[in-house]
């Protein structure tokens, strides 16, 4: 029997499953790992509640991509001075700090009482899941040395969990009541959230060193070399092509099916929660199968398959063929724990939190401004041309990791 036959991938999964729960380490996984599920969640939240937001405000879709970019902008502002944090004053003290302000952020997003008020609570909003998002990367990665692409994809596969549950929630809420409420009724599990953090998680998961605390000119210039690597800077450009996939797909997929494809509402909500939904089988999948046959392999499979995907919701309505290419074509979720991990791992244990941080703010920024260019082609008439160009962001991450890849 091979090890990817039945019984023996069964055995390997009941394998990989007692040792992430092994010494204590499965309390810490499921507290981070719900953490990102609300984070997560709540965050792709928003473009489910846009129509409802546009209609309350009177707003188009170019000015509905900016607030969502806005969000996508703080969430990558913010990923640096997270890591720096994270660094500095340990990474338990981040966690329950973002979860606190994530409830004062979805507070004053639901009392908005205008769009100006609205952008600052996304602001915040952002700003709160940003500095979670790489404070979660390098504790995992501390916590689980020997299976950190596995740990990350289950914390990944929580997330969206989330967004499949969440942003259902706030929609049938929005439906029934208001969206103000939709964003309200999640600030209990916040609460909760940040409890269940500073509870298990250490102080500090990456020792008592850190780059943040040396900032001589020795430190600061192997700081540059470590994270100017060869593969470090592939990794982080295939990242920053798949985060403007990520980021335009996710904010306006529900609006292209019914604008483009003639669905209604309801049923595209449900294609989106598809999408969401299975990313909770792919991301653990790819990070199984990543630290099993490797990181490259593994990476390009996933990174082709999106660009297939989206390229082909182009040439049907068929609402069959609709829900088969949403599935597929959340492989690119599959890509994130893989290439995370890669990163995180490239760098030493000291300088993880500062050097992830700089990376993704660098590359989440150029990438936030994904979500206005859509919104301001699908104004135009262009939502079409719109995802050709996110399919070739895709195909054009996947070359990166095909042409430029390290083995050595």
């Amino acid at each position: 029997m091979t090890p990817f036959g039945s019984s023996g991938l069964s055995a390997r999964v009941r394998a990989v499953a007692s040792d992430l729960a092994s010494d204590g380490r499965g309390r810490i996984l499921f507290t981070i790992a719900f953490g990102w599920f609300l984070g997560l969640g709540v965050r792709l939240s928003a473009p489910t509640l846009v129509p409802y937001i546009r209609a309350d405000f009177g707003i188009g879709l170019s000015t509905a991509g900016l607030l969502l970019s806005t969000l996508w902008f703080t969430y990558a502002l913010l990923q640096f001075p997270g890591g720096v944090l994270g660094d500095w004053i340990g990474e338990r003290a981040v966690l329950v700090a973002s979860s606190a302000l994530a409830i004062v952020a979805l507070a004053a997003s639901a009392l908005a009482w205008s769009t100006l008020a609205l952008f600052a609570g996304f602001v915040l909003l952002g700003s709160a899941t940003g500095v979670y998002a790489t404070t979660r990367f390098t504790s995992l990665a501390d916590v689980y040395p020997d299976r950190t692409a596995t740990a990350m994809g289950v914390s990944s596969a929580a997330g969206n969990l989330g967004t499949v549950l969440l942003p259902a929630g706030a929609g049938v809420v929005a439906g029934a009541a208001s969206w103000r409420l939709g964003f309200a009724a999640a600030t209990p599990l916040f609460a909760l959230a940040a409890v269940g953090l500073w509870v298990t998680v250490p102080a500090r998961t990456s020792g008592q060193e850190s780059v943040a605390d040396d900032l001589s000119a020795d430190a600061l210039r192997r700081f540059v070399a470590e994270v100017t690597g060869r593969q470090t800077l592939v990794l982080t450009a295939a990242m920053l092509l798949m985060s403007i996939v990520y980021q335009g797909f996710t904010s306006f997929f529900p609006t292209y099916l019914v604008s483009i494809k003639g669905l209604s509402e309801g049923s595209a909500a449900l294609l989106y929660s598809a999408f969401f939904a299975s990313g909770i089988l792919v991301q653990p999948l790819a990070g199984v199968l990543a630290d099993s046959v490797g990181d490259r392999p593994t990476l390009l499979g996933f990174s082709f398959l999106s660009a297939g995907a989206i390229a082909l919701l182009l040439a049907t309505d068929e609402v069959w063929l609709l829900v088969v290419l949403a599935v597929l074509a959340s492989a690119q979720l599959g890509f994130w724990p893989i290439a995370q991990a890669g990163v995180v791992d490239s760098l030493p244990t000291e300088m993880q939190g500062t050097g992830f941080g700089l990376l993704r703010t660098g590359y989440l920024l150029l990438a936030a401004t994904s979500p206005t260019i859509v919104g301001a082609l699908g104004d135009r008439g262009r939502f079409d041309e719109a995802f050709v160009l996110l399919a070739g962001c895709a195909l054009g991450s996947a070359l990166i990791g095909l042409l430029f890849w390290d083995d050595g």
